[in-house]
C-alpha cells in the first residue's frame, strides 16, 4: 500500500494535482469567497481582484525558461554518463549561457535544489504537470470551479488512485480523452 498511495505516482504525473489546485487560488469566484479585509471583512475590491488575477502570468515565460533550464540540467547530470564528465558547476553555467540566462559563477544554487536529487532525471515532469493540470482545469473546472460533480470526478478518476493506476488512464478518465497542450498554451498567453 505505501508504494502506491499519496504522491507515490509516476514522476511524469506527480505534480499534476498540486498544479491543478493552484488554479483555484487564482479563480475569481474562489478568491472572492476566501479573500476579505482582515479587520472589516470587506471583500476584495473588483479592480484589485482583477489586477491580482492578471498578474499571475506576468513572468510566466521567465518561469518556464527557468523550469526548462532545471529540466535540461537534470537530464545532463542524470542522463547518459559521459566518459569525461564536466563538473556540475560548469554544466550549469554552460546551460545558462546556451539559454541566454544570466549566471553568477560565484554561486552554486543548484547544490541545494532538492528536486534534482528526488526527481533523478525526471524534472521535465514538472512542466508536464503544468500541461496536464491546465488541460484538466480548462476541461473540468474553469467554467465552474465549485462544481461538485467535477470535483468528485477528479477525486474518483485521479486522487483516489495514487500510484496504483497509470497516469494516462487517469487523464483519460478525467478528461474523457488523452491530454492536450491547449490548456497549457492558453495559460501561457
Amino acid at each position: 500500500f505505501q508504494r502506491v498511495s499519496g504522491t507515490r505516482t509516476a514522476m511524469d504525473f506527480v505534480e499534476t494535482p498540486s498544479h491543478l489546485l493552484e488554479n483555484f487560488a487564482w479563480d475569481p469566484a474562489f478568491l472572492s469567497m476566501l479573500g476579505c479585509h482582515y479587520q472589516t471583512g470587506e471583500p476584495i475590491p473588483p479592480k484589485l481582484l482583477n489586477d491580482l488575477i492578471n498578474s499571475r502570468y506576468s513572468f510566466r515565460y521567465i518561469e518556464l525558461q527557468q523550469q526548462l533550464l532545471y529540466a535540461f540540467f537534470d537530464q545532463a547530470i542524470f542522463g547518459v554518463p559521459q566518459p569525461s564528465a564536466p563538473s556540475t558547476t560548469s554544466i550549469f553555467a554552460k546551460l545558462h549561457k546556451d539559454m541566454g540566462i544570466p549566471h553568477n559563477d560565484e554561486t552554486h544554487w543548484f547544490s541545494k535544489f532538492g528536486h534534482l536529487v528526488s526527481y533523478g532525471g525526471a524534472y521535465y515532469s514538472y512542466i508536464f504537470a503544468h500541461a496536464f493540470s491546465g488541460d484538466i482545469w480548462r476541461s473540468c473546472f474553469a467554467g465552474d470551479p465549485l462544481n461538485r460533480q467535477a470535483g468528485e470526478r477528479f477525486w474518483k478518476e485521479v486522487l483516489i488512485h495514487g500510484g496504483s493506476r497509470d497516469p494516462n488512464l487517469m487523464l483519460h478518465g478525467i478528461l474523457g480523452r488523452g491530454p492536450e497542450l491547449d490548456g497549457f498554451l492558453k495559460q501561457m498567453n
